[in-house]
């Protein structure tokens, strides 16, 4: 097989572009050690608009400013608000990725975000190279109209739903390949009782109590604080363990919260690289609804309570666990107490959870993507 050499663009919106990346990088080197692999944030530290507009401004709508990203999204279903912001970023982008590939002389380039897909070819055509270039839509069932901008690219989707909403772009069909979900190994090796024993003995949880998870990404999960204070008033039972993220102050406060109130179980970690662990020794997982997260849940086969999901954008992720009978989504602290206790305490529930996540057919055989990136 001839040596390749692939340019990976990524921003840093949430964890699942990056991740996703990540995933698929491991696997192309597994089919084809000769190949190299480069990953690049395409926005370089002097785009200022762009890091502010997608990176910082991400971060406050998703969490601090709520119903400021359901306004964005909104605004950006409509292809002219999309070339009206493309027309801001183009000229400085577009001029560093064709410095990038000046430097790295990429055979491939894969765009893990909408926001550098279209800039991406402008710089391919002005550098006058022949190279292969492929999207990845990370978003499986709900896309926003900005991936499908431009007309000219080859899409790699994740569901049927996505395709068809791509049409509606008038994005060829020959242009449109649906792959498996892009999803780490490690979160598919079978485990069992004695395996979760070992986990929950090395991250110091006790072994006769039970374990809820609150993750939400790279960014945290909204909301945390409010369901954890209505635990303290309850006097919950379960352990909770919490990932914050790239949140440091929710992180220190939490850890303050924990030393105010000891009676609580609480466990706050920050940015891992052990999530599948936390997720496979916890008995529910209580989650924002982003595509990463929420596949590498279930792929563990753990219930789910979605108590946020991003305006339209994750609402297909949410609508998959609900349909599927594998998830719930509830919104009130109040209420999603209650649903963690009837969980835990109905000796039947997990029964009846293995039978729908058996019913829950996922294809995350990354390999096949890898496969088709190869043969191109």
């Amino acid at each position: 097989m001839a040596r390749r050499k692939f340019l990976f663009l990524y921003l840093t919106t949430g964890a699942g572009h990056i991740s996703t990346a990540r995933v698929l990088k491991e696997h192309i080197l597994k089919q084809n050690p000769d190949s190299e692999i480069v990953m690049v944030n395409g926005f370089d530290r002097k785009n200022f608009f762009g890091k502010a507009m997608f990176e910082h401004g991400y971060f406050i709508a998703t969490n601090a400013l709520h119903g400021a990203f359901s306004l964005i999204y909104d605004i950006t279903m409509h292809r002219a608000a999309v070339t009206f912001f493309g027309a801001i970023l183009r000229s400085h982008t577009t001029r560093y990725l064709k410095k990038v590939i000046e430097r790295e002389n990429p055979t491939d380039i894969v765009s893990f975000h909408f926001a550098l897909s279209t800039f991406a070819k402008s710089a391919i055509l002005r550098s006058g190279k022949k190279i292969n270039l492929t999207v990845m839509v990370t978003d499986p069932f709900t896309t926003p109209t900005a991936w499908f901008w431009d007309r000219r690219l080859d899409y790699f989707v994740y569901s049927e739903e996505a395709k068809q909403f791509a049409l509606t772009q008038k994005i060829p069909e020959k242009q449109i390949t649906i792959v498996p979900f892009v999803l780490g190994e490690k979160y598919t090796i079978p485990f069992d009782k004695d395996d979760i024993a070992a986990l929950r003995k090395k991250h110091g949880f006790e072994q006769d109590k039970k374990v809820v998870l609150l993750v939400g990404g790279g960014d945290g999960i909204p909301g945390a604080v409010e369901i954890i204070t209505k635990c303290v008033a309850r006097r919950a039972k379960f352990a909770i363990a919490i990932v914050c993220g790239k949140d440091l102050a929710k992180k220190t406060y939490l850890e303050g919260f924990s030393k105010i109130y000891p009676k609580l179980d609480l466990h706050v970690f920050g940015f891992v690289n052990f999530l599948d662990e936390l997720i496979k020794l916890s008995d529910c997982v209580v989650m924002k609804a982003g595509p990463a997260t929420l596949l590498e849940v279930l792929s563990c086969k753990k219930p789910v309570i979605i108590s946020r999901y991003i305006h339209n954008q994750e609402l297909g992720n949410m609508r998959f666990a609900v349909r599927n009978k594998v998830g719930y989504f509830i919104q009130k602290p109040g209420a999603i107490y209650d649903k963690i206790e009837e969980i835990l305490e109905d000796e039947n529930f997990d029964e009846r959870m293995a039978e729908n996540f058996a019913n829950l057919k996922i294809d995350t055989d990354s390999s096949k993507i890898a496969k088709l990136l190869l043969e191109k």
